[in-house]
């Protein structure tokens, strides 16, 4: 039985020793997937790391962020007007992600 899981990136890398190894990430940027493509441990890291991005924390800006990514409203975009959105919104949830909701003043 084949298996699609969306979203797999590979990486390859020279070693010191000169071998060439293949790692693999859930995304780009995603944690990095245990074990070979396929095998139960590799399906298991995928949907745990799955798992892990999909509960954004609450209480905090990346919240509202991923939740804005998730909406219609956004979904409804251009795909080059949601490709330049989401480069700069990576950007802001490097930076600002952690910032509490309760910070802001909504008057």
């Amino acid at each position: 039985m084949r298996l699609r899981l969306k979203g797999i990136n590979s990486v390859r890398k020279r070693l010191a020793s000169g071998q060439e190894v293949v790692y693999w990430y859930a995304w780009k940027s995603g944690p990095c997937l245990r074990g070979e493509p396929g095998s139960p441990e590799f399906i298991a890291s995928y949907n745990e790391a799955v798992g892990q991005k999909i509960t954004p924390p609450t209480g905090l800006l990346l919240s509202v962020l991923q939740g804005y990514q998730a909406s219609e409203n956004f979904r409804q975009l251009a795909k080059s007007t949601r490709k330049s959105y989401i480069a700069l919104i990576r950007r802001i949830e490097a930076k600002f992600g952690s910032f509490p909701l309760s910070a802001f003043r909504f008057d």
